[in-house]
């Protein structure tokens, strides 16, 4: 995967893990702590305004502000002496972590919410993409699907059946509650699995969904080989993962290597504190928490065609945060972005 960003970048995140390293070694700073979390919160706030910018150049400036943390950690044991106690530490283990830290940030919409700011989003782009035809009188399959959100909108375009997994008892819990408020006489479900061994029929679904949850697994191969078993031969398969090599990509692959090993309650208590939207809360949740297995369109077309998927094309997210590169007229898009948002469309073959 080719690395777009000015090589200033990785110099200045090894300076400043290293002396973040060192700044923390003593234990206590909890004041230290959440100043840093709460900067971290700016800096991806701040980065998020410049990239979505069309057409300008973001690199000075978000380079300034990485260099301006590298000071604040430098400094930042100074502080420990107006602490009133230690903060509490964790060990990031990916799958554990991440299915903690999502089973949080899920349950927080409220229905209203879910309806406007989730489904919404999801039945628009089916809309734009033109797939209704491959969900009508269809059977659908979610692989970690998380409150529900993308299966639920599918539901007024009419498919014959929907099953949705996640390893999340949380996350369906809500998924479940908003299924018997809303569309209790729908042929819907909502089950306790892993996307590794669903226990689902072999060869039974028509479409299957993986948006946005294998690049956060140990065993991403393992986990599309189970959706290959799954899907009828022909059937299709909605793939969202995420790219890499651009600043947006960088700016939260630092906040999380900063931030993995401290108490993850800290780092959410912090985010809540500042009054943003739910949809805000859960993506800087997600973003300063969550780590990523990057990728490339060249990349993930290779690994699912051994997998036995043919590409068919790529999709739209159809909205002003999502970065999809031939969609967008963005002349920094790569530096910006680098590959971009990837969704794409997949057949089993």
């Amino acid at each position: 995967m080719k690395n777009y960003i000015n090589k200033k970048f990785k110099v200045l995140e090894k300076k400043i893990l290293n002396k973040f390293k060192n700044s923390i070694k003593g234990g206590g700073g909890g004041v230290s702590v959440r100043i840093l979390i709460n900067h971290l919160i700016y800096i991806n706030l701040k980065t998020e305004k410049l990239l979505f910018t069309k057409n300008f150049n973001p690199e000075k400036e978000i380079l300034k502000d990485i260099s301006y943390l590298y000071s604040l950690i430098n400094n930042i044991h100074n502080f420990k002496e107006f602490s009133s106690g230690k903060f509490k530490r964790q060990k990031f283990i990916l799958e554990k972590n991440h299915k903690t830290l999502f089973q949080k940030l899920w349950i927080n919409y409220t229905f209203e919410e879910y309806k406007k700011e989730r489904l919404d989003r999801f039945e628009k782009r089916i809309l734009i993409n033109k797939i209704k035809g491959l969900i009508k009188n269809k059977k659908i399959v979610d692989f970690g699907c998380g409150h529900g959100n993308f299966l639920m909108s599918m539901i007024k375009f009419k498919p014959k059946e929907c099953v949705g997994i996640d390893y999340g008892k949380n996350s369906i819990d809500y998924a479940n509650k908003y299924r018997k408020k809303f569309y209790s006489k729908q042929n819907i479900s909502f089950l306790v699995r892993s996307v590794y061994r669903s226990k689902l029929k072999k060869n039974y679904f028509d479409f299957a969904i993986q948006n946005g949850v294998f690049h956060h697994l140990d065993y991403e191969n393992k986990a599309y080989a189970e959706v290959h078993r799954v899907l009828k031969s022909g059937g299709y398969l909605w793939v969202y993962t995420d790219g890499g090599g651009g600043i947006r990509d960088f700016v939260f692959d630092l906040s999380q290597k900063i931030l993995k090993n401290i108490d993850n309650n800290i780092i959410q208590n912090q985010i809540s504190s500042m009054q943003l939207s739910t949809n805000k809360q859960y993506h800087l949740g997600d973003g300063l928490s969550a780590r990523y297995r990057h990728t490339d369109l060249k990349g993930i077309k290779a690994k699912l065609k051994k997998i036995g998927f043919k590409y068919i094309r790529q999709l739209n997210g159809g909205f002003i945060t999502d970065f999809d590169y031939p969609y967008s007229k963005d002349k920094y898009f790569r530096k910006k972005f680098g590959s971009g948002d990837l969704r794409l469309l997949f057949k089993k073959i």
